[in-house]
């Protein structure tokens, strides 16, 4: 239209038309400022998006930033430049920067910070000075050769260099002093360089001044941790239904706890749902390392899509802490797969020790179910029995399956009848090790007893936690432990009387309304490790050697301690008798 020849009351419509619209833009964005800042980030973000100005990309980009889709915020950041103003690309380079920490692309980061510090005095300048030195003592020297090489900012290489003295010893020192007095040609660098040199200069002085500085790599104000959560969804109808919410429900109050104490960084559950579906876990865990640049993964749920997702982690280099999943093969060598729960190998070499070294047994009998989870149990048990001194006179994993669960055959030789012993050679035992496991690990069970009272053999009985399950359940006859012990191992152990729990149990009902279950106290346990793990290493690319060194956590339901492997070595042994179900060593 051209104005100047218009009606004048097409003039004024168009005028009015054009304002009404300026002024609902005008609402909009104020709308969604003020979800941003009630940290409604989602719908301040649905807002800014359909907005077409440069301070809506910064918005929309700042959005995304807080819902942890940094590549997302990125996009939009990357739409504004100088013409947008001083102000607002200062804004922008910065909330860029903050993205590219986020996605450890360290080497733009500190790009934009170093160029943002040298913009004069104002606060945003201020900030971007602390978080750049920050930023420099953060690094791993891994993290610091790639920037190095990656930048090509004699400036940052240099401040690289000298965060690291008194980070590194003294011959890492005197290399990258050289690597970079080969890359910088400025003379203005000569009196910075002597600074370095003198300070290398004498090995014994290099090496006090380092024992008495600062070496610990601490993570920039406001950092962020990222964790992933794969966890199905399922119907309320649905028996895992209570499992996986559980789970995310404990994952959730370890985070808040830990959130609430810290005041310099901050830990969020990235949820992908992988809808029991094992072909969806690649796609859940591309999307949590290049989109959410997730630290660590909580899950899956269970072994079949935790095998699954484990190769990729170690593709991603992103640690795993498995909550419920015990399949011995699951990390397979993979040094980024942990599981929190212990496996069945682990249950029979904790059986093992205790049964030789608290109980000071040296002669033992095991049974078990050829090609039944307790299989492994088995071998792992003689395996460390022997190592430790005691002889296994009697190995039976037979196919109890194919003799119609007919045990009598190997149970004969557990008897305690002296003359039946000598007279049949038969060897004198401390105990028999019977981990059953599976659906007829309750008819084994029975079995067995059923023939050790017609033996008349007070023969101790080593088990697995089925033993224990079986008690609960009412499966086993009371009559059948006189004058025996059974000794049976387990992963999880809810102390009723404990005040922790206690607490617990009121905050999870205040927040959820709800009481926990067992598996939220698993999902809190295996979360709060985690986050121990993360604060101890303060930078994530140490956190896999971090979580396999870290102190015993002893928690709610389990304890866990990797002990320098990446299975939890922390198995609780019960004893069961008459009377009911005690602790023994836990």
């Amino acid at each position: 239209m051209n104005i100047s020849k218009a009606p004048i009351f097409l003039v004024l419509l168009f005028f009015s038309s054009f304002l009404f619209a300026s002024q609902i833009k005008a609402q909009n964005f104020d709308e969604g400022v003020s979800l941003y800042e009630e940290q409604e980030y989602e719908q301040a973000a649905n807002i800014f998006t359909a907005l077409d100005t440069k301070e809506a990309a910064l918005f929309a980009g700042k959005s995304y930033f807080g819902m942890g889709q940094y590549l997302k915020a990125k996009t939009y950041l990357s739409e504004i430049d100088t013409t947008a103003g001083k102000e607002l690309f200062a804004d922008t380079k910065y909330t860029a920067a903050l993205a590219d920490f986020q996605l450890k692309n360290f080497d733009s980061a500190l790009s934009s910070l170093y160029w943002l510090a040298n913009q004069g005095s104002s606060q945003l300048s201020f900030d971007a000075r602390k978080l750049y030195s920050q930023i420099l003592d953060y690094l791993t020297i891994q993290q610091r050769k790639e920037v190095f090489q990656r930048t090509q900012n004699p400036g940052i290489r240099f401040d690289l260099v000298k965060a690291a003295f008194k980070k590194v010893d003294y011959k890492t020192a005197k290399v990258l002093l050289g690597q970079l007095k080969q890359t910088l040609k400025d003379t203005l660098f000569n009196n910075y360089l002597s600074e370095l040199e003198q300070m290398v200069a004498d090995s014994v002085s290099y090496r006090m001044e380092r024992t008495f500085g600062e070496s610990v790599l601490d993570a920039p104000e406001g950092m962020t941790y990222n964790i992933g959560a794969p966890l199905p969804e399922y119907s309320t109808e649905e028996n895992e239904f209570g499992i996986s919410q559980g789970l995310y429900f404990g994952y959730i109050m370890a985070v808040e706890e830990f959130n609430q104490k810290q005041s310099d960084k901050q830990a969020f559950i990235r949820h992908k749902n992988t809808s029991a579906n094992p072909d969806s876990i690649d796609h859940i865990m591309t999307d949590f390392a290049w989109n959410y640049s997730v630290d660590a993964i909580l899950g899956p749920l269970f072994s079949e899509p935790a095998a699954a997702m484990a190769s990729l982690t170690e593709q991603y280099q992103i640690p795993m802490l498995a909550p419920l999943a015990n399949a011995d093969s699951l990390n397979n060598g993979n040094p980024y797969v942990f599981q929190a729960n212990p496996t069945f190998a682990s249950h029979g070499k904790k059986m093992a020790q205790y049964a030789v070294e608290d109980l000071q047994m040296d002669t033992l009998a095991v049974l078990a179910e050829r090609g039944s989870l307790g299989e492994t149990s088995a071998f792992a048990f003689r395996d460390e029995a022997e190592k430790l001194g005691a002889k296994v006179a009697y190995f039976f994993v037979e196919d109890l399956k194919d003799e119609g669960y007919e045990i009598t055959s190997y149970s004969k030789h557990f008897t305690t009848d002296s003359t039946v012993i000598d007279s049949l050679g038969y060897h004198y035992l401390d105990a028999v090790y019977a981990p059953f496991t599976g659906q007829v690990a309750a008819t084994l069970i029975d079995l067995l007893l059923i023939d050790l009272q017609g033996l008349d053999s007070n023969l101790p009985v080593l088990g697995s936690q089925e033993w224990g399950g079986a008690w609960e359940a009412n499966d086993i006859n009371p009559e059948r432990l006189k004058d025996r012990t059974i000794y049976f191992s387990e992963s999880y152990y809810i102390n009723s009387k404990s005040d922790r729990l206690e607490a617990f149990n009121n905050r999870f009902n205040d927040r959820f309304g709800m009481e926990p279950n067992r598996f939220a106290l698993i999902g809190y346990d295996a979360a709060m490790f985690l986050l121990r793990g993360l604060e101890r290493s303060e930078n994530p690319a140490l956190l896999k050697e971090a979580l396999k060194n870290q102190p015993i956590y002893e928690g709610l339901i389990s304890n866990i301690h990797f002990d320098g492997r990446q299975v939890n070595q922390e198995v609780k042994i019960f004893k069961l008798t008459q009377d009911g179900i005690s602790p023994a060593k836990y």
